[in-house]
């Protein structure tokens, strides 16, 4: 005989794995890349399907982000990662970037003017995202950086160098 108690927690249980497994991990959308340290890149929104809604990937919950989008892959080794967007010939271009922790919404993100930067400090090595996403009639040209970080030895390297001049 069955505990309904048991097979009811049981249904609960993997119905919450199932969704807490769920990433939009942008699945059917064109990934460009992938990008490393140093990268920088030249492409344009314009003509681009508009598949994300700036803070959210694969969606639209808030229909601000309606006009073209593009998604960058960066596979980064570790530490600071800072990325640079400039948007050129008029395109007003915003840019998101998704961690490894949640590829379905941003938090890490610039909707400014012509030059949007965001950073994520510390950040775990593994596959980020990069969103380029407008508005209807924004879309546009951009340049794209990921902004040189200095290598663990060069940081080490420099460390030293501190150390040494304190000593004199």
């Amino acid at each position: 005989m069955t505990n309904p108690t048991r097979s009811r927690a049981t249904a609960a249980l993997v119905v919450a794995a199932a969704a807490a497994a769920a990433h939009a991990d942008f699945s059917g959308q064109t990934i460009l890349g992938p990008l490393s340290n140093g990268s920088f890149v030249i492409s344009s929104t314009a003509g681009a399907s508009d598949d994300n809604d700036g803070f959210t990937s694969g969606g639209h919950i808030f229909d601000i982000w309606d006009g073209g989008d593009e998604v960058w892959q960066i596979d980064w080794t570790g530490g600071n990662l800072t990325l640079n967007l400039t948007s050129l010939n008029g395109s007003d271009n915003d840019l998101f970037l998704y961690t490894p922790a949640s590829y379905d919404d941003s938090g890490n993100y610039s909707a400014g003017g012509s030059f949007d930067t965001v950073t994520e400090f510390g950040a775990a090595p593994g596959i980020y995202y990069a969103v380029i996403d407008s508005t209807f009639f924004s879309e546009g040209d951009y340049t794209l950086e990921v902004v040189p970080a200095p290598s663990s030895a060069a940081a080490l390297g420099l460390a030293a160098l501190g150390l040494c001049r304190r000593r004199r």
